[in-house]
């Protein structure tokens, strides 16, 4: 009588777990946050708020007014263009600038108004406060 003996004894082999599939997600993840992200600062919107009724007469009287409504943009009451208002402001960077958005106005066309006085020079915006019913 023979035994027979198995090809393989009776140790099983472990299976050998490669990390370079892993180490090759874990490049592709860090190459993809870092073309995603943003690099640069953060670019922030400066505001304040100036309550209406607080406010002097001198210091309304050198501010540029910029009334914000859906159809319409007026400097110092004049209907303007975006493109007129940059101009203005260009003349006279250093002036304090009050905006004063209707209700209603769509955000995007604020922040637009934001990047046309922001690029004419102008450094000092503020809002007005709106005053309660209106």
């Amino acid at each position: 009588m023979k035994l027979r003996v198995p090809l393989f004894q009776g140790r099983r082999s472990r299976a050998a777990v490669s990390l370079t599939p892993l180490i090759d997600v874990v490049f592709i993840l860090l190459i993809f946050f870092m073309l995603v992200s943003n690099l640069q600062s953060t670019n922030m919107i400066d505001l304040r708020v100036v309550d209406r009724n607080a406010t002097p007469t001198q210091v309304r009287d050198r501010a540029l007014l910029v009334t914000i409504s859906r159809d319409i943009l007026q400097l110092d009451g004049q209907p303007v263009s975006l493109a007129q208002l940059r101009e203005q402001v260009a003349l006279q960077p250093q002036r304090q600038v009050a905006l004063e958005p209707a209700d209603g106005v769509p955000l995007q066309r604020i922040v637009t108004v934001l990047d046309q006085l922001r690029g004419a020079g102008a450094s000092q915006v503020s809002f007005l406060e709106a005053t309660p019913g209106e």
